[in-house]
């Protein structure tokens, strides 16, 4: 957001505002209304922030990019939760730096999890995965994802469906074994970062519907990213694929490419399957 300051920046984006306690290896937040979802009276916040916030307390405890991060979700949080982050070093190499990460809500733990930043000079390259061929985002129509997701979500999203399936109504019906392909974008003109590529891989439970041919979503039970090149530009593309579902519990995976084609990230989570609701 032009001329906003930093912290404004993260709240327009949906993003947690994090303050550093004096040690500085912990971190703590509010969470706001427009981070949650789920039925109203029943809010949460949604998975993706909270990954975003680790991502964030990380770099900021050691100083370095992050290479990965990955949570287990262990109770939910709610609208205006005072929320603290400790990050403390598990290994501290001469180029990577591996962190342990506990979230805490009172003395509630909601979140453990782990992760590393850093890396090394090195002129090998290699991505697996080639970008699909799709429209660009101008040439895909825009799509609400409330029934699915959250109307906070869809506010704070920019949404185009790119490939794939996205139901219309509560009846709707489908083919099945479809993946999903939407560019996507903060809608208050953010450009990519870390946080916000954590926040749209959690978005990954769109990709319900068009693999079972009915509408569906899902609660992460975890969730982790893995990151490959520097986010640029505002449009991501997300590859979302639901690699398995049973016992009630959906496997989900996530590609994210920036408009060049460069492979930016690579997500995956574990779900409790639920029935789609509007927020």
């Amino acid at each position: 957001m032009p001329g906003g300051s930093a912290e404004a920046v993260r709240a327009a984006a949906g993003l947690l505002v994090l303050s550093a306690r004096a040690d500085g290896e912990s971190f703590a937040a509010s969470v706001p209304e427009p981070s949650c979802v789920g039925p109203p009276g029943r809010q949460f916040l949604f998975g993706g922030v909270a990954l975003a916030a680790v991502v964030e307390a990380m770099e900021r405890r050691t100083g370095q990019p992050a290479t990965f991060a990955a949570v287990q979700f262990l109770t939910q949080v709610r609208p205006g939760d005072r929320l603290r982050f400790d990050a403390a070093l598990a290994a501290d190499g001469r180029t990577v730096r591996q962190c342990g990460i506990t979230g805490w809500c009172g003395d509630t733990l909601f979140l453990q999890g782990h992760g590393a930043c850093g890396g090394r000079d090195d002129l090998a390259a290699h991505q697996g995965a080639a970008m699909p061929a799709v429209p660009p985002p101008e040439a895909c129509p825009e799509r609400s994802v409330a029934r699915l997701l959250s109307s906070n979500l869809n506010a704070l999203l920019e949404f185009r469906l790119a490939g794939g399936e996205f139901p219309d109504r509560a009846e709707w019906e489908g083919r099945g074994g479809i993946d999903l392909l939407c560019w996507v974008r903060s809608r208050n003109g953010a450009r990519l970062d870390r946080r916000l590529l954590a926040v749209i891989a959690d978005c990954a439970a769109l990709a319900l519907a068009g693999a079972l041919g009915r509408p569906a979503s899902g609660s992460s039970l975890d969730n982790a990213i893995r990151f490959l090149a520097e986010p640029v530009g505002e449009w991501t593309l997300a590859r979302m694929r639901v690699e398995g579902v049973g016992n009630g519990i959906a496997h989900v995976s996530t590609r994210l490419f920036a408009q060049s084609g460069a492979l930016l990230a690579v997500a995956d989570q574990s779900m409790l399957l639920r029935a789609a609701t509007t927020g």
